[in-house]
């Protein structure tokens, strides 16, 4: 066969390669673009005005968000012990004397008795606090004292606290009058003539008293001690109160 008869065959064949050719090109490209197709179709549709976001990753199963720490502290209770002032307790959980008379709705810093129990608001008073009265609180200082009222005065015994046990007996004096009254040279004497004399002693008013204990102790403007070696009072025995010119102030029966 001449090259002549051939050439119609060649020409054929260069158009088949080429349609072969353009047509795997054109599979390929819309290959792609059927897949960004198919991608769009399955988003859902946003909003007009919308702009699409990206995916953020979910936080690992089990975790909690951190929350802020609790501040402040509880308050504790404090039980009275014998010897102790209202100072003392202050000092010993660092909280302010006006702090501890508001948590207890105290009106008096002087007077508190063995075996009471008390709120001490560690920390502080929560916010905010209660406006202040207009009744003034008595402070601490140098007041004015009144002499006795006839007939008995002002200053009361209230009772006899444990009697027969040494280390907690102790009497009560709570002056229900408004004003200090000095009890300088008062006695306490007993049915067997034990007798114990007050110094220079002054009882704030408003229901603010002392406590005279029976044992040997230190002396403090709340708490007195007699000194003895022995319980001094017993069920059913009179404790008779005099004032410095020997009258009688007050007696009281111990249960």
């Amino acid at each position: 066969m001449s090259f002549r008869q051939m050439l119609p065959f060649f020409l054929l064949n260069i158009v088949v390669s080429a349609v072969v050719v353009l047509s795997i090109l054109f599979w390929w490209d819309n290959r792609g673009n059927s897949g960004e197709i198919a991608a769009e179709a399955t988003a859902p549709a946003l909003p007009e005005g919308v702009l699409p976001t990206h995916n953020i990753a979910a936080p690992p199963s089990g975790t909690v968000p951190a929350e802020p720490a609790a501040s402040g502290s509880e308050p504790v209770t404090h039980v009275v012990q014998a010897g102790e002032t209202l100072n003392m307790i202050s000092q010993q959980y660092d909280v302010s004397l006006d702090d501890i008379m508001a948590a207890n709705n105290m009106t008096d810093p002087n007077f508190i008795a063995v075996g009471q129990s008390l709120v001490i608001p560690v920390g502080g008073l929560p916010e905010p606090t209660v406006a202040p009265t207009e009744t003034a609180v008595a402070n601490p200082s140098p007041i004015p004292t009144e002499p006795a009222a006839a007939g008995g005065g002002v200053i009361a015994v209230t009772g006899v606290i444990d009697p027969g046990v040494l280390e907690t007996e102790a009497v009560q004096l709570v002056n229900s009058g408004t004003q200090a009254q000095s009890i300088s040279g008062w006695k306490v004497r007993d049915e067997d003539s034990n007798v114990y004399t007050f110094g220079d002693v002054s009882i704030f008013g408003d229901g603010a008293g002392v406590m005279l204990h029976t044992r040997a102790g230190d002396d403090t403007f709340s708490d007195l001690h007699w000194g003895l070696g022995e319980p001094a009072w017993r069920s059913g025995e009179q404790l008779t109160l005099f004032d410095a010119s020997e009258q009688v102030v007050a007696t009281f029966t111990v249960p």
